[in-house]
């Protein structure tokens, strides 16, 4: 099978390997999509000795005894490795699982090629009424945002900021929509990425052209009652303090990796009754509720998959990605 692999220094090489040979308690998947991921720039730079992809929708074609999903069965993959047995797997928090690991996709050879083997427990099924696309969208662009989103309690917000409209900040903004909430600001850079928060009804704020915070401060003084912090850097992790109104929440969805220090003052952050949410994926419950707002409308989805590239053409797929002019890109085996 044609498989990719990240070479580093933005080198991706295309190679013929072997199809996956199963374990006990796995299903094979012939991959349908697998998304572009902002975690992956890290690998496209560094290089990575697995095939890499982590967002993936595919259809079984291959079982081992013992699993009940049946061949041709439509699914989504749910990365983390979870044990199945321990308090958190049995509530359906695999996301929580302290057994787990690793991740499908970065412990494990993933889904840039044609077939990708993983645990059944793993497979998520997909309603008849929901694409393959709309699978991979479940995944980190819904999942992760909607996890962040429910433990700040944003159905009960007026007033929400989202600080980039990369694909989890636009899952924020589409599932924030989608609970009704009155007031969504976007502050976003890429004018494209901004042009679709607005099909979401969001109000856009390009920084290069507007003072964000002015912009917040003109009609809410104190602050909105929610941020959620999509871009995974310190700067922006401090803007959140400063927006957020006393007794709001911050939901931090980016990924950052570095040292936090302390830059403001500790009377703006420290007596303001904040609540500060750091959340990882979502739980299999989670995923079965959004898919279940897709199926009733509720959710729109439309948007989200921007940009479509066979498997042959994956270095476009990155480079076009990388420029910001998207939201998230499909890549096709």
């Amino acid at each position: 099978m044609r498989a990719a692999y990240f070479r580093g220094n933005q080198v991706i090489e295309l190679v013929d390997v072997p199809r996956p040979t199963l374990k006990p308690g796995e299903v094979l998947i012939k991959v349908a999509a697998n998304g572009v991921c902002g975690s992956d720039r890290k690998i496209w730079r560094g290089g990575f000795e697995l095939i890499p992809g982590h967002e993936v929708s595919g259809t079984v074609v291959e079982t081992t005894p013992g699993c009940e999903t049946p061949i041709g069965a439509r699914v989504a993959v749910y990365i983390p490795r979870y044990c199945g047995e321990c308090l958190y797997c049995r509530s359906g928090r695999g996301n929580l699982c302290p057994h787990k690991p690793g991740l499908l996709g970065w412990s494990t050879d993933g889904g840039y090629a044609e077939y990708m083997a993983l645990p059944e427990r793993n497979a998520l099924r997909l309603d008849d009424r929901v694409s393959l696309d709309q699978g991979v969208l479940l995944l980190d662009t819904l999942g992760t945002s909607s996890h962040g989103l429910r433990l700040a309690r944003a159905a009960e917000a007026v007033t929400v900021l989202v600080i980039g409209a990369g694909p989890v900040g636009m899952g924020a903004v589409a599932y924030l929509s989608a609970l009704g909430v009155p007031e969504i600001y976007v502050s976003e850079f890429s004018d494209y990425r901004l042009g679709i928060a607005q099909r979401y009804g969001a109000i856009p704020v390009n920084p290069k052209v507007a003072d964000l915070e002015q912009v917040i401060r003109d009609s809410h003084p104190y602050g909105v009652d929610l941020v959620v912090e999509a871009v995974g850097t310190q700067p922006t992790i401090w803007q959140s303090f400063d927006l957020v109104r006393p007794g709001g929440s911050i939901s931090l969805l980016g990924e950052y990796w570095g040292k936090v220090e302390l830059e403001r003052p500790k009377s703006e952050w420290m007596i303001n009754d904040i609540h500060l949410i750091r959340s990882f994926y979502f739980t299999i419950p989670e995923f079965h509720e959004n898919q279940q707002m897709i199926v009733d409308g509720t959710l729109e989805t439309g948007p989200l998959a921007s940009h479509s590239f066979p498997l042959e053409e994956i270095s476009a797929a990155y480079a076009l990605f990388q420029s910001g002019d998207t939201v998230k890109v499909l890549v096709r085996p």
